[in-house]
C-alpha cells in the first residue's frame, strides 16, 4: 500500500497552491478532481455558492487513482457557503469506501472551514488524523509553510 495521496477541487486556484505544498511536504502524489463544468467569473461563483448550499452532486471525471491503494488520503476543497465544494462532495460519495485514514484541508475567505471539514468528516465517514484550515489571504502571501507543516507531521506520524 502506497502512503498518502492529495486529492483537491479548486475554482481559482487558492486550493491548488495548497494542494501543492501538502503533497511535497508529505512527498506524495497529488490528483486534482476534475469536472466537465464552467466555474469561472461571477456566475460560476454564484452557481458554485448555489451548488453548495443546496447538496449537489455534480458529475466529476473518473479518478485516475483508487484512493484504497493508499494509507492515507488528503482531501482538500475550498468552502463555498460555508460548505465543502460540490465536485468534492461528489468525490466523497464515489470512493466512500474506499478510504483507509484520512487528512483534511480547505482554503477560505474568511469564514466557515471548520464547518466544512466537519461536512467531510460526516460524508467520508471517517475522523480525520489531521486539519488544516487556511485563508486565501495566507496563500497569496505564501505564509501558510509553518501550518503546512504541522499539518504534514501530524499526518507522517499517522503513517508511522
Amino acid at each position: 500500500m502506497r502512503a498518502c495521496l492529495v486529492v483537491y477541487f479548486s475554482r481559482t486556484g487558492m486550493t491548488r497552491k495548497a494542494a501543492e505544498e501538502i503533497a511535497a511536504a508529505c512527498r506524495c502524489k497529488l490528483e486534482p478532481i476534475l469536472e466537465k463544468t464552467d466555474r469561472s467569473g461571477l456566475k460560476g461563483y454564484i452557481f458554485s455558492g448555489y451548488q453548495a448550499v443546496m447538496k449537489k452532486l455534480p458529475e466529476i471525471n473518473p479518478s485516475s487513482e483508487d484512493p484504497g491503494d493508499y494509507e492515507t488520503l488528503i482531501l482538500g476543497t475550498p468552502v463555498w457557503a460555508s460548505s465543502v465544494s460540490a465536485p468534492t462532495r461528489s468525490y466523497i460519495a464515489q470512493n466512500a469506501g474506499h478510504f483507509n485514514k484520512i487528512a483534511v484541508f480547505c482554503t477560505m475567505m474568511r469564514s466557515g472551514g471548520d464547518k466544512a471539514l466537519d461536512e467531510i468528516e460526516a460524508l467520508a465517514g471517517k475522523t480525520p488524523v489531521a486539519r488544516l484550515v487556511l485563508t486565501d489571504a495566507e496563500i497569496v502571501k505564501n505564509s501558510i509553510r509553518e501550518k503546512v507543516r504541522a499539518f504534514s507531521r501530524r499526518v507522517l506520524v499517522e503513517q508511522d
